[in-house]
């Protein structure tokens, strides 16, 4: 069950995403929200400092046509909640709640299992093709997703 600071919080994402995010492709933001209700960290995603954007015309997954949803080995771009993370206290993510508005990739679902995020709340943007597997992943981690399908 989403709660409601939770649907204002994956509005902010949904807010944010296009004012921060450097992807030509889609716009993600994340938030670390404390069992405080408190946000700890947040992130979006685009390239590393220093680095060309791929709105600039740099990202290899347009120039290559990947797939949407498909695998991001050759994406350049910080995502959005490794982010969210990078920029948190370690020590205050423990219990705390993910929320994204799009679907983790495997290689993000890492960083959060690994995190001491317990919960992660999403928007399922139907395109990911390893959802199914990073979801069984999290629950193997014992991390709850809570996913929204309806875009705010």
């Amino acid at each position: 069950m989403i709660l409601p600071h939770e649907i204002k919080w994956l509005k902010a994402c949904q807010s944010l995403a296009p004012i921060f995010s450097t992807c030509s492709k889609k716009q993600y933001a994340s938030f670390i929200i404390a069992t405080n209700k408190r946000v700890i960290g947040f992130g979006y995603n685009g390239s590393p400092p220093g680095m060309p954007h791929c709105t600039d015309g740099h990202c290899p997954r347009l120039h290559e046509n990947s797939a949407s949803g498909s695998a991001y080995d050759n994406c350049i771009s910080q995502h959005a909640e490794a982010g969210a993370l990078l920029w948190s206290d370690p020590s205050m993510r423990i219990g705390a709640t993910l929320i994204v508005n799009g679907t983790p990739c495997m290689g993000c679902a890492k960083l959060i299992a690994s995190s001491g995020v317990i919960r992660v709340v999403c928007i399922n943007d139907g395109n990911y093709v390893q959802w199914p597997l990073v979801k069984q992943f999290f629950a193997d981690a014992k991390i709850e997703i809570v996913e929204h399908d309806i875009q705010l």
